[in-house]
């Protein structure tokens, strides 16, 4: 399942980036917020979905875990928020997800169609280009506090990237196919 099948679609991914280059830290946070609860969201419907097509065990239990740091993240966002901005309440960010999430729609043709190579891809990649963006923000923030979360939170995204990799490897005997795309 490769990333970007077409130039608008590279093109809508690079237009979010912009726009979320240019939030300040309070709509960041908001916005991560937000991210890491749809995050939680897909992975708790994987691991159910992957428990009704009796997958190995070891995928459940990898998405659950996955939920529960997910929800995690979502729970350290919302309390720097609050240490940075104790009595505003969080905005609401009407920007597109970055990360490319899956539909419930979509995930139940995968995961009942039996394509877990084409989900775990997928949430590689995804997990990836939430590094890259921790990492890219944690880069531009002078606020110490903020750039300590992002580059956390950097270190947690890769950590689930290599939790997916060597589920797949287990699963698969090899390692994804890596074609720097998207």
């Amino acid at each position: 399942m490769e990333r970007f099948k077409t130039e608008e679609e590279k093109s809508e991914f690079r237009r979010i980036l912009e726009a979320i280059s240019k939030l300040g830290i309070k709509e960041l946070l908001a916005y991560w917020m937000n991210q890491e609860m749809e995050e939680a969201e897909m992975y708790y419907k994987l691991s159910a979905m992957s428990k009704d097509v009796n997958w190995d065990e070891r995928i459940s239990k990898l998405f659950m875990e996955m939920y529960r740091e997910s929800m995690e993240h979502a729970e350290t966002l919302l309390k720097l928020y609050r240490e940075i901005y104790p009595d505003e309440e969080v905005p609401k960010v009407d920007l597109p997800s970055l990360e490319v999430e899956l539909s419930e729609e979509q995930l139940k043709d995968l995961v009942y169609h039996g394509k877990l190579r084409e989900i775990l891809k997928h949430l590689m990649d995804t997990e990836k280009i939430a590094r890259d963006v921790y990492l890219y923000l944690a880069e531009h923030t002078s606020d110490e506090k903020a750039k300590e979360t992002f580059l956390w939170l950097a270190d947690i995204e890769n950590g689930h990237y290599e939790k997916l990799k060597r589920l797949y490897v287990e699963l698969f005997g090899e390692p994804p196919e890596e074609n720097g795309k998207g």
